[in-house]
C-alpha cells in the first residue's frame, strides 16, 4: 500500500540503509541467551542519524525497544493454557528465575495433576516433592511462557507426560447452557414440471427444525409441510420434546415426543419421558473401545506402544504390575506392539491384537436408558403405554455386558448379551431376546418366541476391513414391540414378523490410490413370501489426477424387480476457477443406457457453486441442466433448470436459520444441533473462520453453526476485510457449549483514527528514527520509524504532541495535529508536518 506520493519518500538507498540497520538491531535483540548478563547494551553507532540530531538519539531508540515493563514477583490471577487448550483461571505465585530476568510460576503437584500430568509415570517423581515444582527440570521438553500484558500462562507439556483420559475432557463447570433464544432451521424447495403429455405439475416442501432455549432447558420440534400427488398440502410432526442435562449423571432428561435409543432394542417412538446416557459428555478417549494393556515391570521402566509401526503411546511405569487403561487406538482393529525398556537397558517386546464393535465399551464405562410413555407411531396405530430400560457396561477381559427389558400390558420382552474383543480373531457379540405378546384382541393367548443376534467385525492384514457383519434369526412366535403393535392394530402395512436378517459391509484398500467397498443385506418374513435383498458395490481409483469410480447397486423384492443400476464415472480437475472439474458418467438402469457430461466447480472462496450438464440415452432422449448455489451470510439459496426432449423442470431451494434473542433477530446458515451467536458491536463485515459465508451484519451479529457439545470450540474472527479504522484487541474465543445450546461470543471492537505523519524538525530534517511521541498525559503513543514516518491511533480531536529523541532542548519539539483537516487515503489520514 502506497501511503505517500513519490516526492515525499526518502531515497531508496536511505530507506534500504534504515531497513538494514533495523534488521541488525532486531536480530541483536533476539539473540539474548540466559547465559548473558542481565544488563545488555547495543551499539547505537550502527544506526544512521542525521548530523544535526543529538548523538544519543540512537541510544534512546534502542532503550525504548529493549526495556519492558514486566510485572514484579507476587500473586496474580492468570489464564492458563495447556498444550494450546484452555485450562482455566487460577491465582498463582510468581517468582524471579535464578537469572533474575523473568517471572516463573509456582506450580504445585496437585495443580499439575489436575492439568493431566501423569505424576506417577515421570522419570524422576522425587522432584514433585517441592511446593514449587520445577516443570522444566521435571519434564524434558516442557516449555513455560508467561505473557504479562495479557496475564496468560502457556504450558507446553510433551504427551509422554500427559494422561490420555483427559484428552478432550472439559471441566463440567465450564459447560455453558448458553443464552435464552428461539430459532428456526428451515429447508424449502419448490419445483414446476411441464410435460408435453401430462401438462404442468407443481410441488413444494418445507421442513422446519425449531427450538427454544430457556436456561438449562431446550425445546425442540421437527415439522414438515409437503404437497402430495393430489396437490394437497399435508402438515406433519416427527417429534416435539423438552430436554435438559442431568448434572452428575452423564445423561439427559427428555420429556415429550421422541425416540428411544437403538443399542439393545429397535428404536421406538414414544410420548412420555426418558433418561439416557450422553456419551458425548465423556472424554474423547473413553467414548470408544480400546484394550487394556497389562504386564509386570522388573524396574522403573519406559513403556512404548506402537500400532502398525507408528508410536501412539509412551509413559514410565514403576516396578511391579502395571495397567494401561487410557490408550487411544485408531481403526476397528489392529496389532499393538508393547516395548518395555528397563532401567538397566534391557528391552522386552510383546504384542497384543484387538478388534472392536459398535457395542463394545471401555472397561468401567456405563451406558443406560429408561423410557416410559405411550407408543407414538404414525398412521393411526394403537398407542399402548410401555416401559423400556437398557444397561451396558464394559468389564474385564475386554468384554461388555448389555441387556434390557420392554414391558406393556400386552407385551413383555427381555434381552441379554455380551460382546468380546477376541484379539487376532476379531470382535464378536451375541445376544438373546425373548418376547411374549398378545396380538389378537379377541384371544388372550400370547405368542412367544426367541430372537438370536450375532455380530462380527475384523480388520485383516490384507487391508480388508469387515466393518460389520450381523445375522439375526427369530422364531415364528417372536415379535418385536413395533411388530406386535402393527399386528394388534391390523395395520395394512403388516406383512408378517421378520424371520431373518443378514447384513455386512466390507472395505478393501488396493494400493495407495484405490479402494473397493461392498454393502449387502437380505431380509425375509415368516407370514409372507416377500424377500428383500439389496447390495451396493463401489470401486474407486486415481491415475494422473483423474478419478475413476465404478459402481453397481440393486434393491430387489417381489413387487419391484428392476432397481438395478450399473455405472462408471470419470472425473478430472480443470485449471480454471477456484475448484472446477469435469465429470463423464455412463449408466445402465434396467435395460436403458444413459450418458452424461457435467462441468462443476465453485467461485468466490467456495461461496458460489455451479454445475452444467448434458445427457442422452439410447432412446434418443436428450436433456440439458444448469444449477447455481450461493452460500450467503443469511443462508444458502439455489436454482436449477432442466430441459428435456418433452419436458422442462424448474426448481428453487433455500436453507438457513432465523434466531431470536434479546438483541434482535438474526439470519444465518443452517445451525445444526449446537451453535454460537457472535457479536462484534456495531461492526459489519467481520467473517468467521470455518463458517463459510458468515459475516456480521450492520448491528455486528453473526451465526456460527455446528459446534461440538461439551468440547472446547475455538472461534476465530476473520478480520482481513476490515478497514484500518476498526480495532479488535482479541479476535479469538473458546466456547464450551452444552448439547443444543446457543452460546454467545462477544468481541470488543472500537473505531479509531489512524494517522500516517511524515515529521520534520524546524530545520527541515526528517525526525530521527526512534523519536518518541507523547500525549498530554505523558503516555507514549508512537515512535518514529523510517523516513521520519510515524503511524498513530488516536481520536478526531486536535491536540499537541511532545516529541523527543534526547535529553537536550534541541532534541525536543512539539507536533500539532488536527485529524479532521488531513487527507484520507485507504482508511488512513496522511499529512507531512513540521515539529516546532
Amino acid at each position: 500500500m502506497t501511503l505517500l506520493p513519490a516526492h515525499q519518500r526518502a531515497p531508496f538507498r536511505l530507506r534500504a540503509t534504515h531497513l538494514l540497520v533495523t534488521g541488525i538491531g532486531i536480530a541483536s535483540l533476539m539473540d539474548t541467551r540466559p547465559a548473558m548478563a542481565t544488563v545488555v547494551e547495543f551499539q547505537s553507532g550502527f544506526m544512521r542519524q542525521n548530523a544535526d540530531h543529538a548523538s544519543d538519539a540512537g541510544v534512546l531508540a534502542l532503550n525504548a525497544l529493549t526495556l519492558g515493563n514486566d510485572l514484579g514477583p507476587g500473586r496474580y490471577e492468570v489464564d492458563i493454557q495447556v498444550n494450546r487448550v484452555y485450562f482455566g483461571r487460577r491465582e498463582l505465585e510468581f517468582v524471579l528465575s535464578p537469572a533474575g530476568d523473568q517471572l516463573q510460576p509456582c506450580l504445585s503437584a496437585e495443580l499439575l495433576s489436575e492439568m493431566g500430568v501423569r505424576i506417577d509415570s515421570l522419570a524422576d517423581p522425587a522432584l514433585m516433592q517441592s511446593s514449587c515444582v520445577d516443570l522444566l527440570a521435571l519434564i524434558p521438553g516442557a516449555l513455560v511462557e508467561f505473557d504479562s500484558s495479557q496475564l496468560l500462562l502457556s504450558l507446553s507439556i510433551p504427551q509422554i507426560a500427559m494422561r490420555r483420559d483427559v484428552l478432550g475432557q472439559v471441566d463440567p463447570a465450564r459447560w455453558d447452557h448458553g443464552i435464552n433464544a428461539a430459532f428456526v432451521n428451515y429447508q424449502a424447495s419448490a419445483q414446476q414440471v411441464s410435460n408435453r403429455y401430462r401438462g404442468r405439475q407443481n410441488s413444494d416442501d418445507l421442513y422446519l427444525n425449531s427450538g427454544i432455549n430457556l436456561g438449562g432447558w431446550r425445546l425442540r420440534s421437527n415439522q414438515s409441510l409437503r404437497q402430495n400427488a393430489g396437490e394437497k398440502r399435508e402438515w406433519s410432526s416427527a417429534y416435539t420434546y423438552a430436554q435438559r442435562d442431568l448434572p452428575g449423571t452423564l445423561g439427559t432428561l427428555t420429556l415429550g415426543e421422541a425416540f428411544t435409543s437403538g443399542e439393545v432394542f429397535k428404536s421406538l417412538p414414544f410420548k412420555g419421558a426418558m433418561i439416557a446416557t450422553d456419551l458425548g459428555m465423556l472424554p474423547d478417549v473413553l467414548q470408544g473401545y480400546s484394550p487394556i494393556i497389562r504386564g509386570v515391570a522388573q524396574t522403573r521402566a519406559k513403556l512404548e506402544i506402537f500400532q502398525n509401526g507408528y508410536p501412539i503411546y509412551s509413559t514410565y511405569v514403576s516396578a511391579g504390575p502395571y495397567q494401561i487403561d487410557d490408550l487411544s487406538t485408531n481403526g476397528g482393529s489392529g496389532e499393538l506392539e508393547i516395548v518395555l525398556t528397563e532401567a538397566d537397558g534391557q528391552v522386552r517386546r510383546f504384542s497384543q491384537s484387538f478388534s472392536t464393535l459398535s457395542n463394545l465399551l471401555r472397561e468401567g464405562v456405563w451406558r443406560y436408558s429408561s423410557a416410559l410413555g405411550h407408543y407414538n407411531g404414525a398412521y393411526g396405530l394403537d398407542d399402548p403405554l410401555y416401559w423400556q430400560g437398557t444397561l451396558a457396561t464394559g468389564i474385564a477381559w475386554n468384554s461388555t455386558l448389555y441387556g434390557g427389558v420392554i414391558a406393556s400390558d400386552f407385551y413383555q420382552a427381555g434381552n441379554i448379551g455380551a460382546s468380546r474383543d477376541l484379539g487376532p480373531w476379531g470382535a464378536l457379540s451375541l445376544d438373546l431376546t425373548h418376547s411374549s405378546a398378545v396380538v389378537d384382541r379377541r384371544d388372550s393367548h400370547s405368542l412367544e418366541g426367541m430372537s438370536y443376534a450375532l455380530k462380527y467385525g475384523k480388520s485383516f492384514a490384507s487391508k480388508t476391513n469387515l466393518r460389520f457383519a450381523g445375522y439375526r434369526y427369530s422364531t415364528e412366535g417372536y415379535r418385536d414391540f413395533d411388530e406386535a403393535v402393527r399386528q394388534r392394530s391390523q395395520d395394512s402395512g403388516w406383512h408378517g414378523s421378520r424371520r431373518s436378517r443378514l447384513e455386512a459391509s466390507v472395505y478393501q484398500n488396493i494400493g495407495p490410490r484405490s479402494s473397493l467397498s461392498l454393502t449387502l443385506s437380505h431380509q425375509d418374513y415368516w407370514q409372507s413370501s416377500e424377500v428383500q435383498r439389496q447390495y451396493q458395490l463401489n470401486f474407486s481409483t486415481h491415475y494422473k489426477r483423474v478419478g475413476y469410480n465404478l459402481f453397481a447397486s440393486q434393491s430387489l423384492n417381489d413387487s419391484r424387480a428392476s432397481d438395478r443400476l450399473v455405472g462408471l464415472s470419470i472425473s478430472m480437475p480443470l485449471d480454471f476457477g477456484h475448484s472446477a472439474n469435469a465429470t463423464f458418467d455412463l449408466q445402465k438402469s434396467g435395460e436403458q443406457f444413459n450418458q452424461r457430461t457435467s462441468l462443476g466447480g465453485s467461485l468466490n472462496d467456495s461461496q458460489l457453486s455451479y454445475q452444467a450438464a448434458v445427457s442422452n440415452n439410447d432412446a434418443q432422449q436428450r436433456s440439458a441442466a444448469l444449477s447455481l448455489g450461493y452460500q450467503a451470510a443469511f443462508g444458502s439459496v439455489g436454482a436449477g433448470v432442466t430441459q428435456g426432449s418433452d419436458y422442462r423442470n424448474l426448481s428453487v431451494n433455500a436453507s438457513g436459520a432465523l434466531l431470536v434473542h434479546e438483541g434482535g433477530i438474526e439470519l444465518g446458515p443452517y445451525l445444526g444441533e449446537t451453535a454460537a451467536l457472535v457479536e462484534v458491536p456495531d461492526t459489519a463485515g467481520v467473517g468467521i473462520q470455518n463458517a463459510a459465508g458468515a459475516r456480521t451484519n450492520e448491528r455486528g451479529y453473526a451465526l456460527a453453526p455446528y459446534l461440538r457439545p461439551y468440547r472446547v470450540n475455538h472461534l476465530e474472527l476473520n478480520t482481513d476485510q476490515l478497514g484500518p479504522e476498526v480495532e479488535i484487541d482479541n479476535a479469538a474465543a473458546q466456547l464450551v457449549p452444552r448439547r443444543g445450546a446457543v452460546v454467545k461470543a462477544s468481541f470488543a471492537a472500537r473505531t479509531v483514527t489512524r494517522l500516517v505523519i511524515t515529521g520534520r524538525t524546524a530545520g527541515g530534517q526528517l525526525l530521527p528514527f526512534g523519536a518518541q511521541l507523547k500525549d498530554r498525559e505523558g503516555n507514549v503513543i508512537g515512535m518514529v520509524g523510517q523516513a521520519g514516518q510515524v503511524m498513530l491511533s488516536t481520536g478526531m480531536e486536535a491536540q499537541t504532541l511532545d516529541v523527543h529523541w534526547g535529553e537536550q532542548a534541541m532534541a525536543q519539539c512539539q507536533l500539532s495535529i488536527d485529524p479532521q483537516s488531513m487527507e484520507q487515503a485507504q482508511g488512513y489520514r496522511l499529512q507531512a508536518l513540521t515539529c516546532r
